[in-house]
Parts: C-alpha cells; sequence; structure tokens
C-alpha cells in the first residue's frame, strides 16, 4: 500500500518544478498525551497544475522522530511519510489540508494512544503567515490512524507549528 502511494506521488510529480521545491520543519505535541513529541524534516514538490479542484498542488516525502511514552520509560519511534498537500498561497501566507500514509518504526500502546497497525493514515488542517519571499511559518492540526485496519483504532491528534523554507 505506501508502495503506491510513493510511486502515484512520484508519478504526479513528474511535471515538478525544482525553483518551487520546498524544504519543511514540523515541531509537534499530542493534544491527549503532552508527553509525546514529533519533530518531522519533509521535502515537497510542486505538481503539475490542474483546472481539477481535487488535484492536490504539492506531494511531499518526510521522516520523523517521535518521542512516545511506553509502559516502560519513554521510547522513540520513528516514520516514513508520503503525503498529498492540497495548499492555497496567499498575498499574507496560505492555508493547505493534506492527506497521506505514515510506516511506524513500531506500534503505539501506551495510557493515551492507541495505534496497533505500523501503517497510519494522517490527515491535516494548516494555516501559515509569510515571513519573506521565501519562508512561511504557520500552525496546523493533525490526525493520524489507521482507518479501522486493526482494533482498537484511537489515533493521535497533534498540534503542530510549521516552518516552510523555499528555494
Amino acid at each position: 500500500m505506501l508502495r503506491a502511494i510513493i510511486f502515484a506521488a512520484l508519478w504526479s510529480a513528474t511535471g515538478a518544478l525544482a525553483a518551487d521545491a520546498q524544504w519543511v520543519a514540523f515541531f509537534g505535541r499530542a493534544i491527549e498525551s503532552q508527553e509525546t513529541d514529533i519533530v518531522r524534516l519533509g521535502y515537497r514538490l510542486p505538481i503539475r497544475e490542474s483546472e481539477a479542484w481535487w488535484m492536490p498542488t504539492h506531494v511531499q516525502f518526510g521522516g520523523s522522530v517521535w518521542q512516545v511514552p511506553d509502559i516502560r520509560g519513554t521510547t522513540r519511534r520513528f516514520d516514513l511519510n508520503a503525503t498529498s498537500i492540497w495548499r492555497s498561497e496567499k498575498s499574507w501566507g496560505y492555508w493547505e489540508a493534506g492527506f497521506g500514509g505514515y510506516l511506524l518504526s513500531k506500534t503505539i500502546n501506551n495510557e493515551d494512544t492507541r495505534m496497533p497497525s505500523a501503517f497510519e493514515f494522517g490527515s491535516h488542517l494548516g494555516v501559515g503567515f509569510r515571513l519573506g519571499n521565501n519562508q512561511t511559518l504557520g500552525v496546523g492540526l493533525q490526525h493520524l490512524s489507521n482507518a479501522g485496519i486493526k482494533q482498537p483504532n484511537g489515533g493521535i491528534d497533534l498540534l503542530f507549528v510549521q516552518y516552510t523554507f523555499s528555494r
């Protein structure tokens, strides 16, 4: 499944312009569990323009490091992800939404978070403000869960800060 998502994202990015590529840094914290933190680095490519409103404007590939409470104490998890992004650029900044696949290094099962599958789906909404010609700073909400692939499907909600730098 993740291979199919990555293939589709790479195929759709064939019309991308390297000059518009963006580096993205996320710093997030779980809403339900104040002990779960995530740092993510992503590379975002624009997708060739389309008149269809439902076509994403960007594809993003990334990796994350998680700090997660565990029965044996705080542990680290890692993920690789591919996300389709619908981003609307404005003179003041942007708003965006995204949906993609996340492959976790290990499942999560603690008092606050139940993620019994290593494959998760993620969706997010965000808004950001322009800091200069090629930088933005934004905030967003993200939900990760396995969409019922395996039970219990509790998932996790994240509040994040996002810094984007374009070349």
